[in-house]
């Protein structure tokens, strides 16, 4: 995929147009509009939890410390981010699953508790800021037959534990590929950004939402500002502890030999990841964040506007939008590499402008860094990839970049941190 960005003189966020809606999308919603949607589509507790209890036959859904960030989530669901017909019922489906899955994986725990028994050994974890070349990195390495990573179906539908002999036929492959394509039935604009599939790597995120503890995904369903204002303050070892639990799960009857995992928001909780994973191998893509967070933007902004006619509002992921908050999560990275409170042998910078001219060079790079052998039939299928899927097979994703004041204003944020990591300026 390209980025293209398309000068603008006023604010990032107010140059951004929505797209048209398919006609059948449009019309849904203008039924909606003379129904009262609050009450057929329901996003309260009770509502939510009795369905995956019917559902799943099942009443367990493990430990706690889960039920308060769902609580607090559907809440904000609910009330503040103003859905629409067809966003209300994603987002009930949305949730649906995560509690379906839950209650099936902690089912499945109680009856082979050997499953804690499994050994997450050296992962490799992609982080960065968004738009800077992470899914591509995760999508290249996964590419080597001795990694394996996360995909969509098996986040959305892990139950039963995927087996090794039909891990790659699963039946639910194509189920969750219909659910995930409905992002872009209903914003084809999407194609442009992103892409979207049931076997497609994807970010620990949506493993994370099973546990409700996953700003990022749950906060592009639906905008729920005072749930990340509630995240901010969560215990990020508890959420680092689940996105193991179910790790293992999903390695039991599929087993791993080197796990390739994605998330942006891992920047935020390197300490509880490194917690969780003593030796997790972490790689942080670096690329100019002006340009980068202006493309965020206009995804977001995209992908909001699939559930809710007024995306983007009442402070609906801040860390996108605010140059400063951005920044301020970089800075605390800064500090405590400084402080020495992160392993430094275990966080591989990269550029991603590097990414892009040599990709290759800078795969090997990573190994390098890390120590792990790079084998002929590893560097074999990463080239097959780069050769068969070029970057730019999809349309260009064109967005505004900041000019002006919003322009200077963004550099002096951003200065500690394209001066600490050398980040040119695109």
């Amino acid at each position: 995929m390209t980025d293209t960005a398309v000068p603008e003189s006023s604010s990032v966020l107010s140059s951004w147009r929505p797209p048209p809606r398919p006609e059948w999308v449009q019309r849904l919603n203008d039924e909606g509009d003379v129904m009262e949607i609050r009450g057929i589509v329901p996003l309260d507790e009770n509502s939510l939890l009795a369905s995956a209890r019917e559902a799943t036959g099942l009443d367990d859904f493990g430990a706690e410390d889960w039920h308060e960030p769902f609580q607090v989530y559907v809440r904000a669901l609910d009330t503040e981010a103003d859905l629409n017909l067809m966003g209300r019922l994603r987002a009930r489906q949305e949730v649906l699953l995560f509690l379906q899955a839950r209650l099936r994986i902690e089912d499945t725990y109680k009856r082979h508790p050997e499953i804690d028994d499994e050994q997450i050994v050296k992962p490799l974890i992609v982080t960065g800021q968004g738009r800077s070349g992470t899914s591509f990195l995760q999508n290249v390495l996964s590419e080597n037959p001795e990694n394996e990573t996360l995909r969509h179906w098996e986040m959305i539908l892990p139950y039963p534990p995927p087996e090794k002999a039909t891990y790659r036929t699963d039946p639910r492959i194509e189920q969750a590929d219909k659910i995930v394509r409905q992002w872009t039935r209903v914003a084809p604009t999407l194609e442009e950004m992103h892409e979207f599939g049931g076997d497609m790597p994807f970010e620990c995120t949506i493993m994370m939402s099973i546990n409700f503890t996953s700003e990022a995904w749950l906060g592009i369903i639906g905008q729920v500002p005072s749930y990340a204002v509630y995240m901010a303050g969560h215990d990020p070892d508890l959420a680092m502890a689940y996105h193991k639990r179910v790790l293992k799960f999903l390695q039991w009857r599929n087993p791993r030999e080197h796990w390739v995992l994605k998330d942006v928001f891992h920047l935020s909780r390197l300490p509880a990841l490194y917690r969780t994973y003593p030796d997790a191998c972490v790689v942080w893509a670096h690329r100019d964040p002006v340009r980068a967070f202006a493309s965020v933007i206009s995804m977001m902004a995209t992908m909001q506007w699939v559930s809710s006619d007024h995306p983007l509002q009442h402070g609906a992921l801040e860390y996108f939008r605010d140059p400063n908050v951005s920044a301020s999560r970089f800075n605390d990275v800064i500090d405590l590499i400084e402080a020495g409170a992160l392993p430094a042998g275990q966080l591989c910078n990269i550029q991603y402008q590097d990414l892009v001219r040599d990709t290759m060079g800078t795969l090997e790079h990573i190994y390098d860094f890390f120590g792990i052998p790079l084998t002929e039939a590893g560097r074999a299928g990463m080239q097959r990839f780069l050769t068969e899927k070029p970057r730019d097979n999809r349309p260009p994703h064109r967005y505004p970049i900041p000019q002006g004041d919003e322009l200077d204003a963004a550099r002096a944020a951003y200065r500690r941190y394209q001066d600490y990591f050398n980040v040119p300026s695109e």
